[in-house]
């Protein structure tokens, strides 16, 4: 059938409407964000809102550097990230690997895992701060109270991640595994687990990213050893539009950082999946 050079032409004028509000809507808080952090104080505010600043400055990140321990709360974001990506991954990817094994582990983990996402991450925060104070861990200097309540999001994530790859996964690789003498836990370790470097890959990423922005649980449980997200919060309340808009800015260099190292190896996890 011929298409007609007004519906192609139409097409292509939709096509090119959509991508550009994709680019907007995608785009322009980054922009947003951007011009705010190299803008003068006096200025973020100004109505109307110019799309290139009058001036240019360097103050906000100046007396931020000069007025907050920045690099520490930059660690300490970090090591909140790192460790509930680890912690999650070393326990959601075996229950994700026994979930697509086996009926029962698949029935039980699979809804908990989604029963726990639909909940408040405030109706978890207040009971699990009653646990954390009198084990020490509430308001950590190393966030290991927060590290513990980001895996409560991120294990259902790589648990639901990795069980949809290891569900694809033909199961004769393992059972061969097993008839030349591996047992379980050196077919996981040996046969399962590589196979699904793609999952693994998205997992880390995706609960990274949840870590280093979640905002509930990090006010809540770091009162005063404060992550990212609440310090951008309270510069935002006291009206210093500037400083918290380099803030927001600081916080996106790590994750496009995280996002880039796994990349290639999501690209070849995806790619191996293709091939198999």
């Amino acid at each position: 059938m011929r298409h007609r050079p007004g519906t192609a032409r139409g097409g292509r004028i939709l096509t090119a409407v959509g991508l550009t509000l994709l680019l907007f809507f995608n785009l322009g808080p980054l922009g947003l964000v951007v011009r705010q952090s190299v803008t003068p104080e006096a200025e973020t505010a100004r109505w109307p809102l110019s799309l290139i600043p009058a001036a240019w400055t360097a103050e906000n990140i100046v007396s931020l550097w000069s007025t907050e321990t920045l690099a520490g709360h930059v660690m300490l974001s970090l090591l909140v990230a790192a460790g509930a990506t680890l912690g999650s991954l070393v326990l959601g990817a075996p229950a994700g690997w026994a979930a697509a094994r086996w009926r029962t582990a698949e029935v039980v983990s699979t809804r908990a895992s989604l029963l726990t996402r639909i909940l408040p991450p405030i109706a978890i925060a207040i009971p699990l701060t009653a646990i954390l104070i009198p084990a020490g861990l509430y308001n950590h200097p190393l966030g290991l109270g927060l590290v513990a309540a980001h895996m409560t999001i991120g294990i259902p994530i790589a648990l639901l991640i990795t069980y949809t790859a290891f569900r694809d996964l033909p199961s004769e690789l393992e059972d061969a595994a097993l008839v030349d003498g591996c047992g379980p836990t050196m077919t996981f370790f040996r046969i399962a687990l590589p196979n699904v470097r793609g999952a693994l890959a998205s997992s880390s990423i995706l609960v990274f990213l949840t870590s280093w922005d979640e905002f509930t649980y990090a006010i809540l449980l770091q009162l005063t050893n404060r992550t990212m997200p609440p310090l951008i919060y309270y510069y935002t309340e006291y009206g210093q539009l500037g400083a918290a808009s380099t803030l927001a800015f600081m916080t996106l260099v790590p994750a496009v950082i995280v996002i880039a190292a796994l990349q290639r190896l999501l690209v070849r996890g995806v790619l191996a999946g293709g091939l198999r």
